[in-house]
Order: C-alpha cells, then sequence, then structure tokens
C-alpha cells in the first residue's frame, strides 16, 4: 500500500513538472464597484475635514480596497491629526482670553 502511494504521489509531481499549467489558479479581481462607493465615502470623509478635493483623490487613491472598507464602514476613523479644526481653535482662544484675564485680575493688580 505504501509503495502505490509513492508511486501515485511520483506520478502527480511528474505531472504537474511537466505541465504546470494545471495547478494554475484563477485570480479573483476585488470588487470595483464596492470600492468605487468606499472611495467616494471615504473622500467625501476627507473633504468635509478640509482636505482639499484633489488631495483627496489623490489619498483615496493609494489606499488599497481592504483600506478602504475599514474607512468607509466607519467615516469617523478618518481623522483630521495634522491640523486643528474651528472648535479647537475657539477652545484655544477662549483659554488664551481666560489666562490673560487671571493674569490681569491676581499679577497686575497685585503691584
Amino acid at each position: 500500500m505504501k509503495t502505490s502511494g509513492r508511486w501515485l504521489l511520483v506520478v502527480c509531481c511528474a505531472v504537474l513538472l511537466a505541465r504546470p499549467g494545471l495547478a494554475a489558479a484563477d485570480v479573483v479581481p476585488a470588487r470595483k464597484a464596492k470600492a468605487g462607493k468606499d472611495a467616494v465615502r471615504v473622500e467625501a470623509r476627507l473633504v468635509s475635514l478640509g482636505v482639499p478635493a484633489t488631495e483627496a483623490s489623490a489619498c483615496v487613491g493609494s489606499l488599497t480596497a481592504t483600506e478602504l472598507g475599514f474607512f468607509a464602514g466607519d467615516p469617523a476613523r478618518v481623522q483630521n491629526v495634522g491640523g486643528l479644526t474651528a472648535t479647537e481653535w475657539l477652545a484655544g482662544g477662549a483659554v488664551l482670553v481666560l489666562l490673560g484675564v487671571i493674569y490681569f485680575a491676581f499679577v497686575s493688580n497685585g503691584n
């Protein structure tokens, strides 16, 4: 029994070496329609964060279909980490005004 199994293995290997196309597999491409919808959603999110449309489309073009699916699944995953939003600028200004008031109220009047 062992020798017949070995001969079968030798024959299979010989066939595959002689005709390697027999073992070729089909390559299934990614779903372009879904990736296109995901790309539109991610690009819209980037534009809503203040990224110029041309730069947003270039960034989306460099992502794979898997990455697009990840970010399109929850658009909040795309975050603005390179700059400040308008709300952050306003909050920073309010903190500076508050520090100025505290300084003039306590430090300047103490002299």
